[in-house]
């Protein structure tokens, strides 16, 4: 169970009055000041057009990918851009293909299937050489296929590698490889995504500042930024900002009814339009059907056409998201039905014939509910394809690296990576990177939630949360600010949605209020009634609502006022505890709870009063320093099978015979260790 130590960025007074004189408002140049922006002329730069896109033939070998690439274009020899399913792929795919036609190009697309695998592959390369293709440039995918590229060179096919992933300690044998994230690689922003990669080279083509191309392809290469989770800031800051505003009035067809498929049309753009409404559209084809129907939307010129395209699309997603369930659910059954894999520093899960296009996305869900690293693997007759996510700073990368002789191919980033495998060595696998993880990776730790500035509700207004908007684009390394409210109490609470899954409260500072969404969390599951005194982390924003503009809250957290962090520091002892971590006896003392302490926890879960999302009331009323012993007596409640989850409280289950709170495994394992004091 999470629960984030709370980090209010420490205030400086002096930065925010010289930002107020740089024309700053209160809430603005307290987040700037916070962040680290304390010069008046850094700010204006911030706040302004970005940093200029540099030269892309700084990017080593784009001389000579330019060069091989006209050669064809001169001679009219066929040639293949080789992409990749997901967004990032797909945008890079369509980037680089506009910009080869309006060249006189002759030149195809080809994207892989899940079915195929990510990447080149000697099938799909026999497959071109069979057709009369001369050379092959992969968009987003290739910086590993050194055997690939062999195999490239064997059949004739000249092959330009275009990537942004980590290379191995390999480079392919390529006439160029184009990855700012090699090792010689001498251009000055290291954080493109593929699509900004193909975008580069479009400007080498074009022989012109990259600026000058942002007008034609600036909407694709954002796309890709954004839906690839890319660093927000530099040269990607400069072109997802503009490319989000191209897409508020766009001119493409395809992305027009990709937008009014979504829910999307007259509404504000954000980074947030692309991350939650049009990404996952696009990845659904590639994830369920084939990504080819999502390439030609981009590229899709008719308005009609276009329009069907999306509509196909939707349908696709809304399988996607049905399929996702089940394999998440499938997912969830599998390790809770054995509870020793629940205590892995690295959850490794397979099933057979899970459909490989959502296991990314379970990765990333069953990730944020047991906070650490998770491979989902599906199997089909022996072999399997698995996705992993893991949390900051844990290096998914290194980790299977380090299992390299148990895996058919890995490759990807430290915190998303993909991996084939047979089934004979699953269970060394996680054995292996298990005890990777005990060695080189930092035990489970407070996680933290960094608060950008304090607020009052009265500070909330339409003005100061208005032009906090200056510093969007929001995203990875340019997070939306977390502002903190203290001392409010709850002063209302509502149902919210369809089917009222989600919470809406009131909060109360004196005469000021304010409403707050809490998404994923029903009434009857929200742990703070009417009247509770509490501390609210929020983003805001401006809502353009029937009636007009008014401040929207999302509450990224909530907890009650004055209960400190104590509580995280022993939620994570606990948690490392759980899942083999080492634990002195001091801190097994503090986690030990006496039998009245499991008895008072059991009262409170009689009473209806413990929500089993969020412990924290509880905690403040155990006593913060009481938290490991609450956590301890909540798993013993578990163990003995004297308490369920229902409807989002823990409730007593029906016993015949009385149980011995001590025979519980947990506060055995916890007594035991107690001992070695």
């Amino acid at each position: 169970m999470n629960y984030p130590a709370w980090q209010l960025k420490k205030a400086d007074p002096a930065a925010e009055t010289s930002l107020a004189g740089a024309g700053c408002g209160v809430l603005l140049r307290r987040v700037l000041a916070a962040r680290g922006c304390t010069d008046p002329a850094a700010a204006q730069a911030l706040l302004g057009q970005g940093e200029p896109l540099s030269d892309p033939f700084l990017l080593t070998d784009m001389d000579k990918a330019v060069v091989r690439i006209q050669e064809a274009i001169e001679n009219e020899e066929l040639m293949v851009i080789y992409g990749d399913y997901d967004v990032d792929g797909i945008s890079a795919t369509a980037i680089l293909y506009e910009c080869l036609t309006s060249q006189g190009a002759h030149v195809r697309c080809k994207l892989p299937t899940r079915g195929s695998g990510y990447g080149l592959t000697r099938a799909a390369l026999e497959s071109l050489a069979s057709k009369g293709f001369k050379l092959v440039v992969t968009v987003d995918n290739g910086i590993s296929a050194v055997e690939e590229a062999a195999c490239a060179k064997e059949l004739g096919l000249d092959l330009i590698i275009t990537d942004h992933h980590l290379p191995g300690d390999t480079l392919p044998d390529a006439i160029a490889v184009v990855d700012p994230k090699r090792p010689d690689d001498e251009s000055p922003f290291k954080d493109l995504c593929g699509a900004g990669v193909a975008f580069k080279l479009c400007a080498a083509l074009e022989g012109c500042d990259p600026a000058e191309l942002l007008e034609m392809y600036g909407e694709l290469a954002a796309l890709g930024t954004v839906a690839d989770v890319m660093p927000l800031v530099g040269e990607n800051r400069t072109i997802v900002r503009e490319g989000l505003s191209l897409l508020q009035d766009t001119m493409r067809p395809g992305l027009h009814a990709l937008l009014e498929s979504a829910g999307c049309g007259g509404k504000p753009v954000t980074a947030d339009t692309v991350s939650y409404s049009l990404a996952p559209r696009l990845n659904a084809a590639g994830r369920m059907d084939n990504a080819a129907v999502a390439l030609k939307l981009l590229l899709c010129g008719d308005e009609d056409q276009a329009t069907g395209i999306a509509e196909r699309l939707a349908e696709i997603n809304t399988e996607r998201q049905q399929t996702e369930q089940q394999v998440f659910a499938a997912a969830l059954q599998a390790l809770e039905a054995d509870p020793a894999r629940t205590r892995d520093r690295v959850l490794v899960v397979s099933g057979e014939d899970w459909h490989p296009g959502v296991i990314g996305i379970v990765a990333a869900r069953l990730m944020e509910r047991f906070s650490r690293p998770v491979i989902v693997i599906s199997m089909h007759e022996g072999e399997g394809r698995g996705s992993g996510r893991a949390p900051d700073p844990f290096d998914l990368h290194s980790a299977l690296a380090d299992c390299a002789q148990y895996l058919t191919r890995f490759g990807g980033h430290a915190a998303a990576a993909g991996v084939e495998i047979e089934e004979e060595n699953l269970a060394a696998f996680r054995q292996t990177i298990n005890a990777w993880a005990a060695a080189h990776a930092a035990p489970p730790e407070a996680v933290s939630l960094r608060l950008d500035a304090a607020a009052t509700l009265g500070e909330l207004n339409l003005e100061n949360v208005g032009e906090l908007a200056r510093l969007a684009p929001f995203g990875r390394e340019n997070p939306t600010p977390v502002l903190l409210v203290q001392h409010a109490f709850v002063d209302g609470i509502w149902p919210m949605g369809a089917e009222g899954r989600h919470t809406r409260i009131r909060l109360r500072q004196g005469s000021d209020t304010l409403f707050a969404s809490s998404f994923g969390i029903a009434p009857q599951a929200f742990a703070y009634p009417v009247g509770s005194e509490v501390e609210a982390a929020l983003e805001v924003s401006i809502f353009n609502g029937r009636s007009g503009p008014m401040v929207s809250a999302h509450l990224k957290a909530i907890r009650p006022a004055e209960l400190g962090n104590t509580p995280s520091e022993q939620a994570a002892w606990f948690e490392a505890f759980r899942t083999g971590g080492s634990l002195d006896a001091a801190r097994a003392a503090a986690l030990l709870p006496a039998r009245a302490d499991t008895v008072s926890l059991y009262r409170r879960i009689r009473g209806g009063h413990v929500a089993a999302a969020d412990l924290q009331p509880v905690f403040a009323a155990e006593g913060p320093q009481n938290t490991g012993k609450t956590l301890a007596s909540l798993t013993a409640l578990q163990e003995l099978g004297l308490i369920e989850e229902q409807e989002g409280r823990w409730l007593p289950v029906p016993v015949t015979a009385k149980q011995d709170l001590a025979s519980a495994p947990v506060l055995q394992k916890l007594a035991e260790l107690a001992k070695q004091a």
